[in-house]
């Protein structure tokens, strides 16, 4: 699975128009209707790397997924207009991270880790970011590490299907972007550092890890193209770093989530 990308390049992320181009170019779009996926609460995108067609690393071997596996959780609740469905992973002891948009207006969402369900608290919430911390009885589970992505690596996405199902998928890092203009709610926000990853994805994988052939994670996964090339979206993993210090301070507080997104 390989395409090239080359200069300036715009396509539609769950109803916006993103733009990778030089910096000082990016164009400001409306927020998102009716995503396929979920909201992306990026409305431009600028390159800070050029792109790659050659990876430069080994992706990730089945004995280094089946451990970090251990660590996914599936995310899912009720309390808006329908189910919020996704995916999670522990990124500390009792805490897990997804995607803030999985999590929106609902208090008490429930994670099912390796088959441990219970009802977890969201304690950190950006929707600038896209990014929420959820707190949850981890056990012994090991958290996944994080690291700087590599233009061109191989990655796995670690993700649940809307159905609950998990499934792997083989990614590639195409270059680091800087995402800005509009929250998950499409108010005006600063942007957060993002990676454009070459994959398929859909419904339910939006939390989900990317990680690379050590199991470490470089990114989290926030949005898809509509049509055309398969190309995904994910927050870059030093964007968790802010989230976990700010739980910390509320000292496992519950956080407010926000509100319900309209569908």
């Amino acid at each position: 699975m390989r395409h090239r990308v080359a200069g300036p390049s715009a396509v539609v992320v769950a109803g916006l128009m993103l733009v990778a181009a030089s910096c000082g170019q990016g164009v400001v779009a409306p927020p998102p209707t009716d995503p396929p996926i979920v909201a992306t609460s990026s409305a431009a995108t600028t390159s800070t790397s050029p792109p790659t067609t050659e990876p430069v690393l080994s992706g990730p071997v089945d004995e280094v997924l089946d451990q970090a596996w251990r660590s996914v959780a599936r995310v899912n609740g009720l309390g808006c207009t329908a189910s919020q469905v996704g995916t999670g992973f522990v990124v500390a002891p009792g805490l897990i991270v997804t995607a803030a948009h999985v999590v929106a207006g609902l208090s008490a969402p429930e994670i099912d880790l390796g088959g441990d369900i219970q009802t977890a608290t969201v304690v950190a919430f950006d929707p600038v970011s896209d990014l929420a911390l959820l707190s949850a009885d981890t056990g012994f589970v090991q958290p996944l590490a994080s690291t700087e992505a590599v233009v061109g690596q191989p990655v796995a996405v670690l993700a649940f299907d809307e159905d609950g199902s998990p499934e792997t998928i083989t990614s590639r890092i195409l270059r680091p972007i800087r995402a800005v203009g509009k929250d998950i709610y499409g108010e005006p926000g600063d942007g957060r550092d993002a990676l454009e990853v070459e994959a398929s994805v859909g419904p339910g994988n939006s939390g989900a890890p990317l990680v690379d052939q050590y199991g470490s994670v470089v990114g989290v996964l926030f949005s898809r193209t509509r049509g055309g090339p398969q190309v995904a979206y994910a927050v870059q993993a030093s964007e968790i770093e802010p989230l976990l210090a700010r739980a910390t301070q509320g000292g496992g507080e519950p956080a407010d989530s926000g509100a319900c997104r309209p569908r």
